[in-house]
């Protein structure tokens, strides 16, 4: 029969060993690190190893002037329809200049909703910034009423398109 090994159970006369004190902090030995050696190379190399980058050159935003078609089309009048409801009363108490720029900048916006309109994705945010961009030209216009005004017109421009599809 095989014997059994058994490890050995407590010894008296061995000695302990030792359990650490925790009245002095044990000393963290760490390992020993060498130092990089360190080539020196002329400036003349280093100039030549980095990227030239050009400056930065800020360039002046310039507007684009959209050509306007000489005749409207259906979609286009309609639009601009849809536009101007329910604002002739603000329209009117528009100041002169103030009154000339909106209703350039309308017909603009309307020029550029049909562009969005034509594409096969229509992107419907671009159209609210439009419209909302255009109803900020009035003066102290109230935020709540832009944005129904622009929740409405939209809807309407997307009602027009999708009965265009149909």
């Amino acid at each position: 029969m095989a014997e059994e090994k058994r490890e050995p159970s407590f010894n008296p006369e061995q000695p302990r060993p030792e359990k650490p004190s925790f009245d002095q902090p044990e000393e963290i030995i760490q390992p020993e690190v060498k130092e990089k050696e360190t080539k020196i190379i002329p400036s003349e190399k280093i100039a030549e190893k980095k990227p030239k980058k050009t400056p930065a050159v800020a360039f002046p935003t310039v507007k684009k002037k959209i050509i306007k078609p000489e005749v409207k089309s259906e979609t286009l009048k309609n639009i601009e329809n849809i536009l101007s409801q329910d604002l002739e009363e603000i329209y009117q108490n528009l100041p002169d200049n103030l009154r000339a720029k909106f209703k350039e900048e309308g017909e603009e916006t309307a020029f550029k909703i049909e562009g969005l309109l034509n594409q096969a994705k229509i992107v419907v945010y671009k159209i609210i910034d439009l419209i909302k961009n255009w109803l900020a030209i009035i003066p102290q216009v109230n935020k709540f009423f832009l944005e129904q005004e622009t929740k409405i017109k939209t809807e309407r421009i997307l009602a027009l398109k999708n009965k265009k599809i149909n």
